[in-house]
Parts: structure tokens; sequence; C-alpha cells
């Protein structure tokens, strides 16, 4: 593989809030563009190994840290004062309209894992026009009864601690109980992945694994109860080439969830629907032990998804 870097760049979404992008592009006019939205609590170098690949067989790669996340953010776990949510996808698209302006006329796949699929749910329901392809990783349908006893807690938890302040009791009901399964671990992670150099890497990590604030999770219950109707999927092209991928011992969906996310695809018409579950894996396919395995037959879906436009 070729020892490719990123370049790195700043795009303004209003006066107070700089987008941190970072970008892999091949040497030649690339195939095609992969727009990446990363998960809660980590950043977008943590993809560098994914977007090194995806370089060699001849595409750019793009992502960018949410608010509150990555390298000089001004508070880790912190979206916005106000509507958070739609400050996430809003920046999306200024990246996508960067994009469309260095890449004329090349098609888009937007590959959201967690946090970030949810987030990319969100942006196809307003901009799937612009998309040739969706990859929803390490997903779920979200129970709404869960989001919003969640939104009412982080909302009362808000009014003692401020939006800008955290709450054990808030990361207890969001993360719940992800490590249960895997018990007794190695470490509280061990939900990530069954690589234990991969959690490690996590672990040390400075920009992963939070704080996360009241107001985060405010925003983020709020978007779980935005995406998880079939009205709101309806907003998503019906024809647009969708892929649910991830673990199936991911406690965060799994193959419960993934399926239930599939099942309400299928309810709602999007017939260019396929879903692919790995027996064992975890949270973080792209970090797993079978990742090789689950990177080829990525691009084997995105292949097959361009060639069919």
């Amino acid at each position: 593989m070729e020892n490719t870097t990123y370049t790195t760049h700043t795009l303004s979404a209003d006066a107070e809030h700089g987008i941190p992008v970072y970008l892999w592009e091949p040497q030649d006019e690339p195939a095609a563009v992969i727009q990446i939205f990363h998960g809660l609590g980590e950043h977008s170098a943590r993809y560098d190994r994914f977007a090194r690949d995806a370089v060699h067989r001849g595409f750019a790669v793009c992502a960018h840290d949410h608010r509150g996340h990555g390298p000089g953010t001004d508070k880790l776990g912190y979206f916005a004062p106000d509507k958070g949510w739609g400050l996430l996808v809003s920046d999306g698209h200024i990246v996508t309209e960067f994009l469309q302006d260095r890449y004329s006329q090349r098609d888009l796949v937007l590959l959201g894992h967690s946090m970030g699929s949810y987030i990319a749910q969100s942006y196809a329901m307003r901009y799937g026009g612009e998309l040739t392809a969706l990859i929803l990783s390490g997903s779920t349908w979200p129970p709404r009864l869960l989001a919003r006893a969640g939104r009412l807690a982080a909302r009362i938890l808000s009014w003692r601690h401020g939006k800008d302040g955290s709450s054990p009791l808030l990361d207890k009901i969001g993360f719940g109980a992800f490590n249960k399964q895997f018990e007794p671990g190695r470490t509280e992670l061990d939900w990530l992945s069954r690589d234990p150099v991969e959690v490690d890497a996590y672990i040390d990590d400075p920009l992963c694994g939070g704080p996360y604030t009241t107001g985060l999770w405010i925003d983020l219950f709020s978007g779980l109860l935005e995406i998880s109707t079939k009205h709101a999927l309806q907003k998503i092209p019906l024809t647009l080439p969708i892929l649910i991928t991830g673990g199936s011992d991911d406690p965060v969906g799994g193959e419960d969830g993934m399926s239930k996310l599939s099942t309400n695809y299928e309810a709602t018409g999007h017939a260019n629907l396929t879903t692919k579950i790995y027996v064992g894996g975890r949270h973080e396919m792209l970090n797993e032990t079978n990742r090789d395995e689950f990177t080829n037959d990525l691009f084997r879906w995105i292949s097959t998804a361009l060639s069919n436009q």
C-alpha cells in the first residue's frame, strides 16, 4: 500500500466554528469520493488505515471532526449551546459542498459509523439526492422509549450541571451495560473490538471516550427520535443504495438492532438495501480482528453500487 498521508483543511461553518477536515487523495483523479461521519467519542484520524486502503483502490476519502471532537476543540463532548444536532448535519453538508467543488461530477458515498450513522440518516433525509450510496456501520433502530427517557433525564440534569456540564448517570443511560456480555473482561471497553491492541489504542487516545456533556446527550437523544419513524425514513430517496453492516455481538445494535433497522427500511420501500452482519464482530468492524474481510466487502459493495448507477 502506498504511503499516503492526509491534508487538513478548515471550512467555515459560522462565526464561531471552523470544521476540521481531513482529506486523503490518490495521485490521479479519484474513481469516487467517500465521505465519513465518525462516531461518538472518537475522531477522524482514526480512519487513516481505511482511508489509505481506499486511496490505494483509487478513491478519495474525506472525514471531518464533529463539533466537540478531535484536536483543538474548545470543549470535548459538547456540540453547541442550542440545536446541536442540526448543526452536525449542516456541517456535514458544508463538507459535501467542499467535495463537490473539488471533485465535480464524482460519485459520493457517505459512510456513517455509530453516532455518525445516525447523523448520516438525518443528512440523507435532507440531502439524500446528492448521494450515490449510503453505508450505515455499527448502527441500530433506536428504541424510542429509551430515547425519550434519556432526553428527559438530560434536560433535567442540564438544569443542575449546565449544558456544558457532565453527568455519570447520563453516561450510564447512554452506554448502559455494553460491556456486560464480555465480562469478565480485560477492560471496560472490550465491547469495541476483539483485538486488544485496538482497544488499548482507543483507551490511550486522549481524544477518545469522552467526557460527554448533558447538552450533547440532549442533542443525541433528540437526533435518535428524529430518525426513528417510518415517516422520517421515507424522506430518504427510495432508490438510494443502502448498506447496513456491523458485528453480530455489537451491543449498540448487533444482529437484532441491525435487523430491525433493515426491516424498517424495507417497510418504507427502500428496495436497494443490503444487510451484512459479521458473526462474532463487535462495535468497530474497521478495527476488528477480521477488519480486512470487512474492508474488502465494503469496497465490493461500493463498486457494485457505483456500477449500477
